[in-house]
C-alpha cells in the first residue's frame, strides 16, 4: 500500500510541472510515449506487490483458523476426560458401599494399632530409664576408684616425705661422727693439698705448652698452605704456557684422522697430561703404553720454577730420537715443524708398502 501511494505522488508531480522545452511536435510526442512506457511499468510494479500482499494476509488467516480448531479440540477432549472421570467416581462410590461389620473390622484394628503404637512407647521410656540408671551407677563407680587413688598417691607421697626425712637424720648423725675424726686426721689432709696443688701446676704447665705446640703448628700449616698456594698459581702459568701448544696439536692430530689416514692404518691419538705431569704427546692408537709415542711435548727442567724459565721440547721419535727446543712466542714453527714430521713419517710407510 505504501508502495501505491508514492507513485500516486509522482504522478501528480509530472502533472502539475508543465514542460518548458520549446522544441518541434514531433519530439514532444516521443517524450510522452516514453513516459506512458515508464508509467505503466510502474503500474505493473505496484499490482504485483498488492498481490504478495494480499497472499500473505490469506496465509496468515489460514494458519490463525487451523490454531483455533486445534486449540478448540485439545479443550473438547479435556472436558470429555473430566466428564469420564466424574462418572466413574460415581460409579465406584455407588458400588463400594462399606458394609457395617468391614466398619466395625476397621475400628477394631485401628484401636489395637494404636495400643500397639503406645505399648512400644511405653517400652522405649522403660529402656531408656534403665539406661539412665546404668549411667548413674557407672558415675557412682568411677568417683569411687577416682576417690580410692587419690588416697592411694596421698599416702605414698607422705611415706616418701617420711623416708627423706629419716635419711637426712642418719646422714646428719653420720657427718657429726666424721668430724671428729677429721680433727684428727688434719696433718694428713694438709699433705694431701699440696700434693693437690702440684698435681694442677703440673696440668697447667702441660696445656701451656700444647697450647705453644699448637700454635707453632697452625703458623707451620698456614707457611704449607701459601707455599702450595704459589706453587699451583706457578703450574697455572705453565698450564697457560703450555696450552697453545696442546690445541695446535690436538688440531692435527684431528686434520689427519680426517683427511688423510687410510682405513687400514691405525689413527692417532692425542693424550693431554699437563695438568698432571707437564706433557702432552701424540701416539698412535693401537700403541700398548704411552712411552711408544710419536711427538712428545714437554718443559725440562726439576722445579716449576725451572720449567718457567727454560724453552718448551719437542720430542720427535719418527725417525731418530731428536729434540727441538722452541720458545713460547714460535707457536706457528712448531706445529709446522709436527706437520713436516708427520708427513715424512707416512711417505716412508707409503714407500715400504710399495
Amino acid at each position: 500500500m505504501a508502495k501505491k501511494k508514492k507513485i500516486k505522488k509522482r504522478k501528480t508531480k509530472v502533472k502539475k510541472k508543465p514542460l518548458k522545452i520549446k522544441k518541434k511536435k514531433k519530439i514532444k510526442k516521443k517524450t510522452s510515449k516514453i513516459r506512458k512506457k515508464k508509467n505503466l511499468k510502474k503500474k505493473k510494479k505496484s499490482l504485483k506487490s498488492s498481490l504478495k500482499t494480499k497472499k500473505k494476509l490469506k496465509k496468515n488467516k489460514l494458519k490463525k483458523q487451523k490454531r483455533f480448531k486445534k486449540i478448540f479440540k485439545l479443550k473438547k477432549k479435556k472436558l470429555k476426560k473430566k466428564k469420564s472421570k466424574k462418572k466413574k467416581i460415581k460409579k465406584i462410590k455407588t458400588i463400594q458401599k462399606p458394609s457395617f461389620l468391614e466398619k466395625l473390622k476397621e475400628k477394631v484394628y485401628e484401636y489395637f494399632r494404636r495400643l500397639k503404637i503406645k505399648f512400644l512407647i511405653y517400652l522405649e521410656k522403660l529402656k531408656i530409664k534403665q539406661t539412665k540408671r546404668d549411667i548413674q551407677n557407672l558415675e557412682r563407680l568411677l568417683k569411687q576408684e577416682q576417690k580410692f587413688f587419690e588416697k592411694k598417691e596421698r599416702d605414698r607421697e607422705k611415706f616418701r616425705l617420711q623416708l627423706v626425712k629419716d635419711i637426712k637424720l642418719e646422714e646428719r648423725k653420720k657427718i657429726y661422727q666424721l668430724k671428729d675424726h677429721l680433727w684428727k686426721v688434719g696433718d694428713r689432709f694438709a699433705v694431701i693439698r699440696q700434693r693437690y696443688q702440684e698435681y694442677r701446676q703440673k696440668i697447667r704447665e702441660k696445656q701451656l705448652e700444647e697450647l705453644e705446640v699448637r700454635r707453632k703448628s697452625r703458623e707451620e700449616a698456614r707457611a704449607i698452605l701459601e707455599a702450595e698456594k704459589a706453587e699451583n698459581a706457578l703450574k697455572q702459568k705453565l698450564v697457560e704456557r703450555l696450552e697453545r701448544f696442546s690445541r695446535n696439536m690436538k688440531s692435527i692430530v684431528f686434520q689427519i684422522n680426517k683427511r688423510y689416514i687410510t682405513k687400514k692404518r691405525s689413527p692417532l691419538r692425542f693424550i693431554d697430561n699437563i695438568s698432571e705431569s707437564g706433557e702432552c704427546l701424540i701416539r698412535n692408537d693401537d700403541a700398548p703404553t704411552d712411552k711408544d709415542y710419536l711427538i712428545l711435548l714437554y718443559v725440562e727442567g726439576e722445579d716449576v720454577t725451572q720449567r718457567l724459565k727454560n724453552p718448551i721440547c719437542l720430542d720427535d721419535k719418527t725417525d731418530i730420537g731428536n729434540a727441538k727446543n722452541f720458545q713460547p712466542k714460535d707457536i706457528f714453527e712448531a706445529s709446522d715443524y709436527i706437520i713436516d714430521r708427520l708427513a715424512i713419517m707416512f711417505d716412508k710407510e707409503r714407500k715400504l708398502k710399495k
